[in-house]
């Protein structure tokens, strides 16, 4: 069974991003999902200037599972848009698969930006 998990605490955020080879950055907030138990996938996000930054999303070595990554970004940002942060970017696109960004809803905008306007995305039914 697919279980996605806030990470709480900093040490363990550390431990499981490096297991899915996303560089630990501190000042973010991450996710986890858990097949059966099993790490299938990380995310990392930050806050700034109203917007919601994506600096990865990714498995571990060995594990190919997209629909994870889908469930568990699609998650995070639908609490993202709970809070009140209706803009979200996927900071460096070259550290996810363009298919994934786009599944989840990311698209290339005017200034070259992946971008994903969370107005009404979550309950327009239409995504």
């Amino acid at each position: 069974m697919l279980r996605i998990i806030p990470i709480q605490e900093k040490e363990e955020q550390k431990r499981l991003m490096t297991l899915c080879s996303i560089p630990y950055r501190p000042e973010t907030m991450a996710y986890a999902a858990f097949d059966d138990g099993v790490l299938v996938g990380g995310a990392q996000f930050y806050f700034k200037n109203a917007c919601c930054y994506v600096t990865d999303i990714a498995s571990p070595e060995g594990i190919d599972d997209d629909e994870a990554l889908f469930i568990m970004g699609r998650g995070m940002l639908n609490l993202v848009d709970l809070w009140g942060i209706h803009d979200a970017y996927f900071e460096d696109p070259s550290r996810a698969s363009k298919q994934l960004l786009a599944r989840i809803g990311f698209w290339k905008n005017e200034k070259g930006e992946e971008y994903m306007n969370l107005r009404g995305f979550f309950t327009d039914h239409k995504h």
